[in-house]
């Protein structure tokens, strides 16, 4: 941005701060909390989010409450009339089944799930509710009421209570529908539920499909979280059970898989989302929140932490064994989440290629903390590629590296897709199983790391690996993994968040704990297989500073492989922490201009692994404010390994 611009724009960006200021020093009964908020936005974002925070100050503080409420009535009254004219227009209907175990529903909100459901905008279900022996007269009494005012509701009244999986199975045994949802008895459904699932199961034939939702209170008065989830994860999965509600099933597939397992009391959801993921064809993420889900602290969850650990850990073992993944489960860094360790595969060998141009303290800090925490049993090559080094005091150092680590001598322009996929091309063929592209300003500080991304790399649909990295205070985020499309381009997660002494940190879903899956990963620290580098051609050259990594991200994306962010393997970054994102700077705009020309469209529908009720410009997963309202809704598909989307068809 010229600096003729810069001063164009800087009275309106005056006014705005003198107006958030104004309000914040006027508004003295929310003082304390607004100045929170701005510390939390400094801690979280670094300056970019401060004075994002600034700025939405003017509008006063919002509860979380007060927000899901506003979105609730905005999105009832701008998008329920065309939600109710496509489901008038549908000339086939799915019928949707609920299932719902229930016992000893304390009676508002044994009313209030039924409410939810009979007020559903989409009126083509049927729910099945199984009792499993309730000892409170009013269960049974106000289900055999509700059943005889409504002919889609459908009862068994149990006996003998014999646990939710036994429940949940006979109301699975009364459900004549083709598609199927759960629901707690004391959970609700939003009023457009049912229709996104019926849209799905027109448009995509879904196998499993699930949704984001909001945690409330036990009474209802306080939204506890926002729950917003990426598109379908197997290893994220693996390591946290962040599927939940709502959550469906094509009936036929829940029947065959035997519906939930009656021999687990505790943990049989996790199980049956594995196995039913296992089998599915087509997975389907509707992001948008569906559902409220009631927390209480007497839940199983809360009540019996360590049985529900030593249970999930059982049924990631056995999903282990189903899908053919040699390893061990471990538990995680917290509660509910989970360290799958996969056996190492024999003949792996990495190539660890380091371009620089002088810095040799640099290189000599990078290669060092290479040989101190890499194991032997690891076979790894290190390869140097000197750019045209003119440093007296480089070159020496370079001339002493052999015969540990190959130095080869690159000349000409700089261009780092160019370097990387020449340094490749030197590589004895067929030597090298995978590739690891390494700054030179990489310091690795644990054991381990490596052995964490070659036991996820070696996995034969995992095309890529990317590290978290530090900024060299070893305590604020460089990166944890890249957003395609935030800031209008790409950024990488977590950017400038600080995290706690002992670096955990399980906000935002876990997703700084547990591997997942992204879109792209820094070629900072970034593992990949040989075959895909070949499969897709290497670098594109055409890039030759800027986003040619993120390019060979989605290019390996594209072609069905998965790419992993790994935050147990953490390494420095020793970028300047001070090097912000400055707004209107781009230092490679050539290569920005290509990127987009290759990508606008793709980005326009959006990273599937970023939330649309997230605000994009933003690195650290904040909820946007207003929540967005759409009619359309973009939905994720996951076919058979492939990732897709989805948006909102004519009614048919």
């Amino acid at each position: 941005m010229s600096v003729t611009s810069r001063l164009r724009h800087l009275p309106r960006k005056l006014r705005l701060l003198v107006r958030s200021l104004r309000h914040l020093a006027r508004d003295r009964a929310h003082l304390r909390h607004n100045l929170r908020e701005l510390r939390t936005a400094w801690k979280d974002g670094g300056l970019p989010a401060l004075k994002y925070a600034l700025v939405r100050l003017g509008e006063g503080p919002l509860t979380p409450a007060d927000t899901w409420q506003q979105h609730r009535a905005a999105f009832a009254a701008s998008c329920g009339p065309a939600i109710r004219e496509a489901i008038a227009a549908m000339q086939a209907p799915p019928r949707i089944a609920i299932l719902v175990p229930t016992w000893n529903t304390p009676e508002p909100m044994l009313l209030a799930m039924l409410q939810s459901v009979r007020e559903q905008w989409y009126p083509h279900w049927e729910l099945c509710i199984a009792d499993d022996a309730s000892s409170q007269p009013h269960v049974r009494r106000i289900l055999q009421d509700w059943a005889r005012r409504d002919s889609r509701i459908r009862l068994h009244l149990g006996d003998t209570n014999r646990g939710v999986s036994h429940a949940t199975n006979q109301a699975l045994a009364l459900c004549t529908c083709p598609f199927t949802v759960l629901l707690d008895h004391d959970d609700l459904l939003e009023p457009q539920a049912l229709f996104r699932v019926a849209e799905s199961v027109l448009q995509d034939d879904p196998d499993l499909l699930y949704s984001d939702e909001v945690l409330i209170s036990a009474d209802g008065a306080s939204v506890l979280q926002y729950v917003c989830r990426p598109s379908f994860s197997p290893e994220y999965l693996r390591q946290h059970p962040y599927i939940v509600h709502l959550v469906g099933f094509r009936t036929q597939l829940l029947r065959e898989l035997g519906g939930l397992d009656e021999t687990l009391a505790i943990s049989q959801d996790y199980d049956l989302i594995l196995r039913a993921s296992e089998r599915a064809r087509t997975i389907v993420h509707l992001p948008e929140f569906l559902y409220q889900w009631r927390t209480h602290a007497t839940s199983a969850g809360h009540d019996k932490a360590g049985q529900v650990m030593q249970a999930s850990i059982q049924v990631l073992r056995r999903h282990l064994q189903r899908i053919g993944l040699q390893g061990s489960v471990e538990p995680g860094l917290s509660f509910n989440f989970y360290l799958p360790r996969y056996t190492p595969q024999p003949g792996q060998r990495v190539a660890i290629i380091i371009p620089t141009k002088n810095h040799g303290a640099l290189v000599r800090q990078c290669i060092d903390s290479l040989h101190a925490t890499i194991g032997t049993a690891l076979a790894c090559d290190i390869i140097l590629i000197d750019h045209d080094s003119s440093d007296p005091e480089s070159l020496a150092y370079f001339d002493t590296l052999a015969p540990e680590v190959t130095v080869l001598r690159y000349s000409g322009p700089f261009n780092f897709s160019a370097i990387n996929n020449w340094a490749v091309r030197q590589l004895p063929p067929g030597r090298h199983t995978h590739y690891l592209f390494c700054n030179n300003d990489i310091e690795a500080i644990e054991p381990g790391w490596l052995e964490h991304m070659l036991a996820l790399a070696q996995q034969p649909d995992v095309g890529m690996v990317g590290a978290q990295l530090l900024y060299p205070d070893r305590t604020t985020i460089q990166h944890a993994g890249v957003c395609v499309g935030a800031f209008g381009i790409a950024e990488h997660y977590g950017k400038f968040l600080r995290l706690p002494p002992d670096r955990v940190d399980i906000a935002h879903q876990g997703r700084l704990v547990a591997t997942h899956e992204v879109a792209a990963v820094t070629a900072a620290c970034l593992l990949m297989r040989s075959d895909a580098f070949e499969a897709i051609g290497g670098y594109d050259e055409t890039l030759a500073v800027g986003f040619g990594d993120v390019d060979l991200c989605l290019r390996t994306l594209e072609q069905g492989w998965r790419i992993l962010y790994c935050p147990h393997a953490t390494l420095l970054h020793h970028e300047s922490l001070t090097r912000g994102k400055a707004e209107g700077y781009d230092p490679h705009p050539e290569d920005s201009a290509a990127f987009l020309a290759r990508w606008q469209a793709w980005i326009n529908v959006g990273d599937p692994y970023f939330h649309p009720a997230y605000e994009p410009r933003h690195t650290c997963w904040l909820l946007r404010t207003p929540l967005p309202c759409t009619t359309q809704l973009h939905r994720r598909l996951w076919r058979a390994g492939r990732l897709g989307h989805a948006a909102t068809q004519p009614a048919a």
